[in-house]
């Protein structure tokens, strides 16, 4: 989900807090990062301490500390029955800790952690959102770099590194948009297999566009694989030829009415909602349409943090047994290989530079499909 008018508001009153504040919303102390023997002499105590720390005692260490905090807090945007997956894995993995979780929109999410740092009450322990988001909470000062063993699993693409063998967050899960259609209504031989297949006389008619951040996000992924010009042109083609519809709603309500015949097809679809619906019997398949664009988020720890030891236990977690969680609840996983090339729309720019491409896809994509 992309940064719209309520995240702005929150990255600018983040900002203005940072300036305020000269910069140091968040202190961090030397590293205590090390081996075992340097444990004893400074045992990390800080938030950012024992985020990077590194030692082998580092599982002892956090669990005697989580033990007397009993509690940690997670933001999250992701939604559905994993919550309760991940809740319980977790307690079960460590039967003195209660997760408290703060699930909404991502925007809501952000506004959230907004408000609290304004009244600068304690706030999240653990968030994972998108790399849009993650931006805004690091350039705020937010946000620690981490170490997690769980990291050694995760492609290198997939985490944003830091200075010592840390990272600033790693990707727990992500969601990809593609190809999505009822069986029952499009034919074998009119599924497409790229993007520029989406012409073909047999889909004429029964495609739809979710007119939301998701539609605005496939415009982008269509101008990455096929350049800026050309994705352009062919942009304008399909909308004259094939004449589209646009639906003003999510991409799961699109996927919904797919899956009761209301519409046949289209290319703005989330491959774990339908993996969900085919759980449930629905006649729905998804195809790639490279390059898919990969919603990825990253998780990351609380510069101030209220629970730092439990929080890094989770982030391990979510990193590491938490994958197959994820993954049996039909997400994808940061550990999944995938056979299709994906776009991930945040990856290499600021968050200036993502707020302008998320405007130019926004605007594109109204030119074109009205």
């Amino acid at each position: 989900m992309l940064m719209n008018r309520v995240m702005q508001g929150a990255a600018g009153v983040l900002i203005a807090l940072l300036s305020a504040c000269g910069g140091t919303a968040a202190s961090a102390p030397p590293s205590t990062a090390g081996s075992a023997g340097s444990a004893a002499a400074a045992s990390p105590s800080s938030p950012a301490d024992i985020a990077k720390y590194q030692g082998q005692d580092r599982q002892q260490m956090l669990e005697a500390g989580a033990k007397k905090e009993g509690t940690v807090s997670w933001y999250t945007a992701i939604a559905g029955d994993v919550i309760n997956a991940l809740t319980d894995g977790f307690q079960q993995k460590y039967p003195y800790l209660k997760l408290n979780v703060f699930r909404a929109d991502e925007p809501a999410v952000l506004q959230r952690i907004t408000q609290e740092t304004q009244a600068n009450t304690a706030s999240f322990d653990v968030t994972d959102l998108n790399g849009g988001s993650t931006g805004i909470l690091k350039d705020a000062k937010l946000t620690d770099p981490y170490f997690s063993p769980s990291l050694a699993a995760i492609p290198e693409g997939l985490k944003l590194p830091a200075s010592g063998g840390l990272v600033d967050g790693a990707d727990d899960w992500m969601t990809i948009i593609g190809f999505g259609y009822n069986t029952t209504l499009v034919p074998k031989d009119a599924v497409p297999k790229t993007t520029a297949d989406l012409m073909n006389p047999g889909l004429t008619g029964k495609i739809a566009l979710a007119g939301t951040t998701t539609g605005y996000n496939w415009v982008g992924s269509v101008l990455a694989g096929m350049g800026d010009d050309a994705g352009k042109k062919w942009l304008a083609d399909f909308a004259a030829k094939q004449k589209p519809a646009v639906q003003q709603i999510s991409g799961k309500a699109l996927l919904d009415l797919i899956a009761k015949g209301e519409v046949p097809a289209s290319p703005t679809i989330y491959r774990d909602h339908v993996r969900q619906a085919q759980a449930n019997k629905a006649p729905v398949e998804w195809v790639p349409l490279e390059p898919d664009v990969n919603l990825v988020n990253y998780v990351v720890i609380g510069a101030k943090a209220p629970h730092p030891y439990a929080a890094m236990l989770f982030i391990d977690y979510l990193l590491g047994d938490g994958q197959k969680v994820f993954k049996d609840n039909f997400y994808t996983t940061a550990t999944e290989n995938l056979n299709f090339k994906t776009f991930i729309p945040y990856q290499g720019k600021t968050g200036a530079q993502y707020d302008q491409a998320t405007k130019d896809w926004s605007d594109l994509f109204k030119a074109d499909f009205r």
